[in-house]
């Protein structure tokens, strides 16, 4: 891994420039289409049109001023919806730029050993075999990078999975997703999941109206393959799923719980993890990585590195996994 003053060097040297002159092609457009242009506008409109209903019986006043009034109360509806579709689409080339450049620079900083194609993603058969998430209808996954550290095979991309019902659409995943090779195979799978806050709050309702012992007795009844670590923290943010209790009380060990605690403080984000076969697939939810939003500042957000500590993070504890077995 590298340091974040290693890369704070290397953002003065070879990406600063280029993110400065972007963030000014940014500034550009928000200028061109502006909602304070867009606001003072309206202001003085509305101004106009009060002594305009003021003397509408007044015949001498134009019927072409009268039209002053529904021209303001559309032009306040649509302007907005326009100044916003006209920065997007002119955003476009400045985020198609970020990603050519900037990113690519980024991964080849990490390890030169990274590779990074921005219109490929992991693939929907991998996705679905971790077991993860549930039935879905839609899938899009792309910014695939891959390679091998330190004689560890990793891939990772944002992948985002919806099930479309009648009236609806649920986002079933959307983040970044990786896969790591690992040292040794899993007899049997094992599932760590964040846990569920309705499972928690029906667990509590039921401590007090049914009194923890009976409580437990029903959730062992009804969460046959729930695992508890006997960590408190650990047990309360996650649910363990195994068929074979040995084979995820191996692979669950202090050093491992002291690890995920850890990378969650970190990247106060949660992840869910499947082991399986010699592989662990992680997602890591609500990280939309290599998607740089052209509404907020390049530089005051600081987004490059944000992209680095978040890379940089999800293959250390893909190394660190694979030392752990």
């Amino acid at each position: 891994m590298q340091s974040k003053e290693a890369f704070n060097n290397y953002y003065e040297k070879e990406l600063k420039k280029s993110i400065e002159k972007m963030e000014a092609g940014r500034l550009a457009i928000n200028q061109k289409f502006s909602y304070k242009k867009y606001g003072r506008n309206l202001k003085w409109m509305a101004i106009l049109c009060v002594p305009i209903l003021i003397l509408t019986t007044n015949k001498f006043i134009p019927q072409q001023v009268v039209f002053l009034v529904p021209f303001t109360a559309l032009y306040a509806l649509f302007a907005p919806l326009y100044i916003l579709i006209r920065r997007n689409l002119s955003f476009k080339e400045i985020k198609k730029d970020y990603k050519q450049t900037i990113i690519p620079k980024i991964i080849s900083f990490i390890s030169p050993d990274l590779t990074y194609d921005p219109l490929k993603g992991i693939s929907e058969k991998d996705f679905r075999a971790s077991d993860l998430f549930e039935s879905y209808s839609s899938f899009n996954a792309e910014d695939l990078v891959q390679g091998t550290l330190d004689n560890t095979v990793i891939k990772m991309s944002d992948i985002k999975a919806d099930r479309r019902s009648d009236k609806n659409t649920y986002t079933i995943f959307m983040g970044l997703y990786a896969i790591v090779k690992l040292n040794k195979k899993f007899t049997s799978r094992v599932i760590i999941k964040p846990t569920n806050i309705m499972s928690v709050a029906l667990e509590a309702l039921g401590n007090k109206f049914l009194g923890s012992l009976l409580t437990e007795k029903i959730h062992s009844k009804l969460n046959t393959n729930d695992i508890k670590t006997g960590n408190p923290t650990f047990d309360k943010d996650y649910e363990i799923y195994c068929k074979s209790p040995e084979v995820a009380s191996a692979l669950i060990t202090p050093t491992f719980i002291q690890l995920i605690m850890a990378f969650r403080k970190e990247m106060n984000t949660p992840i869910s993890l499947s082991f399986f076969d010699n592989e662990v697939h992680m997602a890591f939810h609500g990280i939309n990585l290599f998607e740089s939003d052209a509404h907020t500042s390049f530089i005051e957000k600081d987004i490059s590195k944000q992209y680095f500590e978040y890379l940089n993070l999800v293959i250390g504890i893909s190394q660190a996994l694979k030392a752990t077995q």
